[in-house]
């Protein structure tokens, strides 16, 4: 028959085992299990004191005497001489209790973690979906779309988009949206290379301010490739730990409304940069292989590594390769000239004597067919 003693045994060798392993959600359901059994052993030895007391416990008495009295007299009685005994199975169940209170701690506080990244980047993307439907989202893009019309006449410069961002930074700092956190920094912590505010015309008292708040912003988005990019998690975290402060949904409605306007800027920014890269790279192209449909041909042919970046055939393109694609690229193009374009561009002489060859023996250079798929339309 199983006893609270086994039961108390088999529970320490379970907690050994599971503080060895890695933790997940079935450490979790183990642990719950290893608690029943605790529970279960506890209750089997309150049982056997209760026993051994009312054994006890029927005296020969007064019907006048005070039975409360007498019962704490026998338990104080039965306790005393069962101490020794009692004393050793209690602290064994005391040991088993912290033991698992210690392992759910840490597995709580793993497992926590984990899944409070989880909660809190969902948090975010709720608010941002509540956000970007709302009105305040829309007079956003609007108002974007105004200022380059109107400030740029429709085609801003790469710098007025960079103002622009500063520009939209200092009004969320200005809205007190991180003055909570701003509170707390000790110093000034710059961030060299990601925005010059020495430019802005402020006093040495509101610079310092901007820098504070830039640094709270800063722990909460990441700066990728020159852009301010949103930590989902780490932003939810910053929302749900301040939903008690004061002005805490204004707060949260400036971030994600200037964040919004920065977001724009920073994609206006990255299509002009592509634009200009465009531009810059077409002027390595003679005009009939620089055109719209051109371009995109190339683009194809580069991720397919057949070229590089600057158009020029890669070392493993063969020449038969090379015939090939410009054969094809020039039909597409419906170029009157279909090989001096690309001999010129690539150095290379006689492709017309490669496409005879290959009517001749009737074989397509390898890779052929993942070539005419790079002219689909």
């Amino acid at each position: 028959m199983v006893d609270y003693k086994n039961i108390l045994t088999g529970v320490a060798e379970r907690l050994s085992s599971l503080r060895e392993e890695r933790p997940s959600a079935g450490t979790r359901y183990r642990l719950m299990g290893v608690l029943a059994d605790i529970m279960e052993a506890v209750e089997m030895l309150s049982k056997e004191v209760l026993d051994r007391v009312s054994q006890e416990a029927v005296l020969d008495a007064d019907v006048d005497a005070d039975f409360d009295v007498m019962s704490e007299e026998v338990l104080s009685w039965e306790l005393t001489i069962k101490n020794d005994d009692l004393q050793e199975l209690t602290q064994q169940v005391n040991d088993a209790l912290g033991g698992l209170s210690n392992v759910l701690s840490q597995i709580g506080s793993q497992l926590s973690r984990h899944h409070s990244n989880e909660e809190y980047a969902r948090l975010y993307e709720q608010e941002k979906r509540r956000y970007l439907g709302s009105k305040t989202a829309k007079s956003a893009r609007k108002t974007f779309d105004e200022w380059k019309e109107d400030q740029c006449y429709g085609t801003p410069s790469l710098e007025d988009i960079v103002d622009y961002a500063l520009e939209k930074l200092v009004h969320m700092f200005n809205k007190g949206v991180f003055s909570a956190r701003v509170e707390h920094i000790q110093r000034t912590t710059r961030y060299p290379g990601e925005f010059d505010f020495e430019q802005l015309d402020v006093d040495t008292e509101s610079r310092k301010l901007i820098y504070k708040n830039y640094a709270v912003l800063r722990k909460l988005v990441d700066y990728t490739d020159g852009f301010l990019v949103v930590n989902a998690a780490r932003v939810g975290q910053h929302f749900y730990a301040s939903r008690r402060e004061e002005k805490a949904k204004a707060n949260r409605t400036n971030f994600l409304k200037y964040m919004h306007k920065i977001t724009l800027a920073q994609e206006e920014y990255k299509k002009l940069q592509d634009a200009q890269q465009e531009s810059e790279d077409s002027s390595l192209l003679p005009d009939v292989l620089a055109t719209g449909m051109a371009m995109k041909y190339w683009k194809r042919l580069q991720k397919a590594g057949f070229v590089d970046e600057h158009y020029q055939l890669s070392p493993t393109t063969t020449r038969k390769q090379a015939m090939y694609i410009a054969d094809v690229f020039s039909d597409k193009l419906q170029m009157r000239s279909k090989w001096k374009p690309f001999q010129e561009l690539w150095h290379i002489n006689n492709l017309a004597q490669e496409k005879w060859e290959m009517q001749e023996t009737g074989k397509s250079p390898a890779r052929s067919e993942e070539i005419d798929k790079i002219f689909e339309d």
